[in-house]
């Protein structure tokens, strides 16, 4: 049987070289699809790109640029590569007028937001004013569970899970601020920061702040689910299109 071919937007190193965790990939193997990477300064060529694949997977990484949000930089703001900003709004553009599926991860949910008019916080820590702020950069390994995250009843990301209340792993510092007027926020950790939303006018869009690939291959079976999930509509797609 063909098996769905997902794209992975790559992380970015200083000189601009492209890498991807093996998470990423033995996750979307182990689903029943198959990974390939895709590079920057591809923009112009997006469209061509997804035409040879079934789903988008947006990966984690570096800080995303302030200016796309219509903000200046905060002292706390890390790393950016706009390179990498430019590419993956053209992929998510892309991706938007073929409604192929979508799947963010932890960077992933902010530039997934901010493609469609949302804002992030530069840095939870300094910005985000809660009396029960909870540590969102753990040093636990990755595959090690941190906090709960509460899911909003009746939504896609309860339909694939199954429960209402999850263990996940974290590792950010930046997360939404403003959601995207299209975006619905359907999970949130308990001081308040947004931990998943979906794009309810495509058949599959789904993004996550936590990062399900190191708990997939660790063996967390919640993890899988949504692995699972995301291959099969992008089964559903390849056959359908």
């Amino acid at each position: 049987m063909m098996k769905p071919i997902i794209g992975i937007t790559a992380f970015v190193e200083d000189d601009l070289s492209s890498r991807l965790n093996a998470a990423y990939s033995k996750s979307i193997i182990e689903a029943g699809g198959i990974p390939l990477i895709i590079p920057l300064g591809v923009e112009e060529d997006v469209a061509q790109i997804l035409s040879l694949t079934d789903g988008l997977l947006l990966s984690g990484g570096h800080d995303v640029h302030p200016f796309l949000f219509g903000a200046e930089p905060t002292p706390k703001l890390g790393k950016v590569h706009p390179e990498r900003d430019s590419v993956e709004l053209s992929l998510i553009e892309a991706a938007y007028i073929r409604k192929m599926p979508i799947f963010g991860i932890c960077r992933g949910i902010q530039m997934l937001n901010v493609a469609f008019g949302g804002t992030v916080y530069q840095d939870i820590e300094s910005e985000h004013h809660s009396r029960k702020l909870m540590k969102h950069m753990q040093l636990a390994a990755r595959g090690v569970t941190t906090h709960h995250v509460h899911l909003t009843p009746d939504t896609l990301l309860t339909t694939i899970i199954e429960e209402e209340k999850i263990a996940v792993n974290s590792f950010h510092h930046q997360a939404i601020n403003v959601a995207a007027e299209k975006l619905k926020v359907v999970a949130k950790s308990s001081d308040g920061i947004v931990e998943a939303v979906v794009h309810e006018d495509l058949p599959f869009c789904l993004a996550v702040q936590w990062h399900p690939e190191e708990l997939a291959i660790a063996g967390d079976e919640v993890s899988k689910k949504l692995f699972t999930a995301f291959v099969k509509a992008s089964l559903k797609f390849k056959v359908e299109v």
